[in-house]
């Protein structure tokens, strides 16, 4: 089967993540000849991490990651300060 060199309507459309705590969001929009992944810190939209890359799917994979890996960091730290308080009760 043939691929069309056409794009599709949505694929120069900006898509945004948000992390389940609204402190982070995650935004792929294409510059240039590439796809662009930045992380910002909410509310004032700090710039905390850009990347480039190729491909649109690659970005959408990367974006993802981001938003997993933001979310997961406040987990680990509820789970720290519990984990911090148990030990603390053996001595």
């Amino acid at each position: 089967m043939a691929v069309s060199g056409r794009r599709r309507f949505d694929d120069d459309k900006v898509v945004k993540y948000e992390t389940a705590e609204k402190d982070f969001e995650v935004e792929v929009s294409r510059t240039l000849q590439k796809w662009c992944v930045t992380v910002y810190q909410l509310p004032d939209k700090q710039i905390l991490v850009q990347d480039f890359f190729p491909e649109r799917w690659k970005a959408l994979a990367r974006a993802q990651d981001f938003i997993r890996l933001l979310n997961q960091r406040k987990k680990k730290e509820e789970e720290g300060l519990s984990g911090s308080s148990a030990d603390n009760d053996d001595y």
